[in-house]
């Protein structure tokens, strides 16, 4: 089974505020790998936390490449090469934690870094239960780059396969600083955009985050839960607000639940944009020809002027210069925000 990655680089805001929601971090037993420079830089390097304070979290930078710190492969020995990380005792596994290379600080070659990686789970026997492919690492990270997937169950040992690394395989060597796992990875919302919209038109707000899934959301508006009986969106993903009025003009954000722990995203805002009257999220020439337009006709009342007189942007019946003056300011905003 192939479960799609959800991956956190290290150095994002969001992984310091939220880590320490993430289940207890664990670390393997023990190690192999098919390939190791020497015994100063043997794969158990990578699980003992060498190079990292005691009790270390996610949080925590790894020290610079040195001997028994890193495990490192022999030379020419990169990609398709990989390490199998055991448990003694059957582990439920839904993240990752790997500290990279930290071979940036070698002048002469600091290529070193894993850059995409599988993941394969396997029971007691050996047996694949999951596999979690193409995940993407960075170098001159100093902490744990996260990565969280779906829940896997009895696992005993994790294999750790190199598909790239830095400068596109050039480096004649690999390897890890260490690694660690958990249950589970709290989710790590991502930003959610400001809109404006036209009076009228729709509006779609959309939660992404990675972790752990599966996830749940709760949209809000203004700090309370939307009601998911009259707007049954407030519940997914997406956050869909049609027919879009002043009411609906307020602050929005997205409860996003996990297995472990629950987050909560940014706040975004929806803002009416009156001038945008060709409902396009632009104030541009196409909307200064409606506004022209309805200028000439200039009485509201007038039957050839559009309905609802959508260019009379201070309601007073008249499309005007004083509508001119506001028009003109949003022309110039150009992107109704």
């Amino acid at each position: 089974m192939r479960f799609a990655s959800f991956v956190v680089s290290a150095g994002v805001g969001c992984l310091c505020c939220v880590a320490l929601a993430d289940d207890p971090m664990f670390r393997p037993n023990s190690a192999t790998a098919t390939s190791e420079f020497s015994a100063q830089y043997a794969i158990v390097h990578a699980i003992n936390g060498s190079g990292l304070p005691a009790n270390f979290t996610p949080l925590d930078s790894h020290a610079n490449y040195s001997t028994n710190n890193h495990w490192t492969t022999r030379s020419g020995q990169t990609v398709g090469q990989s390490a199998t990380f055991f448990f003694n005792t059957p582990r439920t596994v839904g993240g990752f934690y790997m500290w990279a290379h930290r071979s940036n600080i070698i002048a002469s070659n600091p290529f070193y870094a894993v850059t995409r990686f599988d993941l394969d789970f396997l029971d007691a026997g050996g047996n694949v239960l999951a596999s979690v492919p193409n995940l993407a690492g960075l170098r001159d990270i100093t902490i744990a780059q996260v990565y969280g997937f779906a829940q896997v169950s009895n696992v005993s040992r994790v294999r750790f396969t190199v598909r790239e690394t830095f400068n596109n395989n050039v480096s004649p060597f690999t390897g890890l600083a260490e690694v660690a796992f958990t249950s589970c990875v709290a989710p790590r919302p991502a930003p959610v955009a400001n809109t404006g919209v036209c009076p009228g038109g729709t509006v779609s707000f959309t939660a992404t985050a990675d972790g752990t899934p599966p996830f749940t959301y709760q949209w809000r508006r203004n700090g309370e839960p939307i009601d998911t009986t009259l707007n049954p969106t407030a519940a997914t993903a997406t956050l869909t607000i049609t027919n879009v009025g002043a009411n609906d003009v307020a602050s929005y954000d997205c409860v996003i639940g996990g297995p472990c722990e629950s987050a909560t995203t940014a706040s975004a805002t929806i803002a009416l944009c009156p001038a945008d009257l060709d409902c396009n999220t632009l104030v541009d020439d196409l909307d200064f020809q409606v506004f022209a337009a309805a200028y000439n006709i200039l009485d509201c009342a007038d039957p050839s002027m559009p309905a609802g007189c959508p260019s009379d942007l201070n309601a007073d019946a008249l499309v005007d210069d004083l509508d001119f003056q506001i028009f003109v300011l949003a022309y110039n905003a150009l992107v109704c925000e």
